[in-house]
């Protein structure tokens, strides 16, 4: 900025000094700012000072404060990230702590830009106290300002940790949404790493979590299933919560559901947490927990809406790994029952629950989504046998049925069917049944057909299975890898014009 513009922005500031000209001073200021370069405008700041517009935070007038607020961030944003924290350190912490929500926000919005940066850009001995004003914002009354809190808390240099946990405890003593906030941030930071996992172990974090499972409040209790959720698929929070007994109370919680008036709402909840440990950590539950997929058995065969579509994925989830299917099917008779109940929804229910059956029954027959098989690896021969006849379950003539959904002319169901015919034929028995199903190949190798991307994608995968397959005759393998090469969204009219470009 030129020196006649630093001296136009001392005049505006000395406006400021009077009530009746300050709206119109803040907009001056702003008008002033707004379009110059960011090295002019942090030049007259730092020359002339931002405290003045500082203050226009605490006059009642709320059009003032919100006009403040705005002019405040477009001379924030003239800054490099973390600059604003570090030149204005202590008015920064007095936005944080202001009573106006507007102010809080704009002061956690700058903490968070620094953070956002590089978790590093403010050193830890020196803006401590930012960090914990920052934490115990999850406590905030404006949701916007609380989310921030939370994100920026989840993100800092863990040698920050030991001090802003500790001052972050108040959120405990607050609403159940705080707290939600707070348990947030510790299983985020638990993902981390072990040694933050100890720190919030330490600090009775994960023991409060257990315990508030306890509360009344449902909706509480299904954010907190949520979270453990989470926490779960690392090592060290399964390690812990088997170890210290919490996965046997959990268990004895799911357990008197039965009873619970509200159990419609919290058992998906339950069956998400349980199914996250069983998709990780197969043998652990199906050894000591096995009864709680009675809960899963139980609502896929009640048909009750509210809990089956949960019952379903879970189902699928639990079901992707090879040892996943090899306890499910451990379980006998109840659980092949179950598997005949998925095949009758595929066939016999509303669309949603249809493609929510379709998905499950892809899951369980999928073994690509298992990182331990591999191309160089034979599949377990019990998991070929087992597949494959739980396909069967879906009709005496399974890949006709198969045929028919794929066909069907709504997106999501037609995906769906694509996404367990890509199952089916990840085996080489799926790839035998495409081969004698009359039409299908013809059908997928149709690019007349008009999909969706992700369909489209889905399709081209399939065959790019079955072009090497052993399956088919030379003349149709020739025409799947002519397909292959053409890739996923060639059309005609793309070789029309190649023709007419060699012409």
């Amino acid at each position: 900025m030129s020196s006649q513009d630093t001296e136009q922005y001392r005049l505006f500031l000395g406006r400021l000094q009077r009530e009746e000209n300050k709206l119109a001073a803040l907009t001056d200021i702003k008008n002033l700012f707004a379009y110059k370069p960011a090295g002019e405008v942090t030049t007259a700041i730092r020359d002339v000072g931002i405290s003045k517009i500082l203050k226009c935070v605490n006059v009642p007038n709320t059009m003032t404060v919100d006009l403040t607020c705005e002019v405040l961030k477009i001379c924030f944003e003239k800054f490099e990230p973390g600059e604003v924290i570090k030149h204005y350190t202590s008015p920064i912490m007095y936005l944080l702590r202001h009573d106006k929500s507007c102010v809080r926000r704009l002061a956690i919005d700058e903490v968070h830009k620094a953070i956002r940066t590089s978790p590093n850009i403010l050193p830890v001995a020196e803006y401590i106290d930012v960090f914990v004003a920052v934490g115990q914002m999850v406590t905030d009354s404006d949701v916007g300002v609380a989310n921030a809190a939370v994100l920026i808390s989840s993100s800092l240099p863990n040698e920050a940790y030991p001090k802003v946990l500790e001052e972050m405890q108040i959120a405990l003593g607050y609403n159940s949404s705080s707290s939600c906030n707070l348990f947030e941030v510790v299983v985020n930071i638990s993902s981390r790493s072990y040694d933050l996992f100890k720190l919030c172990v330490d600090m009775k974090y994960i023991d409060a979590m257990i315990t508030e499972l306890q509360t009344d409040d449902v909706l509480y209790q299904v954010n907190i299933l949520e979270l453990l959720s989470r926490l779960v698929i690392q090592p060290h929070g399964i390690t812990y919560l088997v170890k210290n007994g919490a996965l046997t109370k959990i268990s004895a919680y799911v357990a008197e559901l039965r009873s619970n008036p509200l159990r419609g709402l919290l058992i998906p909840g339950y069956m998400k947490f349980f199914g996250s440990v069983a998709h990780n950590y197969p043998k652990e539950i199906f050894q000591k927990h096995a009864v709680l997929f009675d809960i899963v058995f139980e609502a896929i065969e009640s048909g009750d809406q509210a809990v089956m579509p949960v019952a379903l994925d879970t189902l699928g989830f639990v079901g992707e790994t090879v040892e996943g299917k090899l306890c499910l099917a451990a379980l006998g008779g109840r659980y092949a029952k179950t598997v005949e109940n998925v095949s009758l929804l595929i066939k016999n229910s509303n669309s949603e629950t249809k493609i929510r059956a379709l998905n499950c029954l892809a899951g369980l027959i999928s073994i690509d989504k298992d990182p331990t098989v591999t191309a160089s690896k034979p599949v377990d021969h019990r998991v070929t046998l087992m597949t494959r006849e739980w396909f069967r379950t879906l009709d005496a003539k399974p890949m006709e049925t198969l045929f028919e959904i794929c066909k069907n002319p709504f997106p999501d169901m037609r995906q769906a069917a694509f996404v367990l015919l890509d199952a089916v034929c990840q085996h080489q028995w799926g790839e035998e049944l495409v081969a004698r199903a009359a039409g299908f190949v013809e059908f997928l190798l149709d690019r007349s057909i008009v999909y969706t991307k992700e369909t489209n994608e889905s399709k081209y995968d399939i065959i790019k299975r079955l072009a090497n397959s052993p399956a088919f005759q030379p003349d149709i393998i020739m025409r799947l890898q002519t397909y292959v090469e053409q890739g996923p969204f060639y059309s005609e009219s793309q070789l029309e014009v190649a023709m007419e470009d060699g012409e």
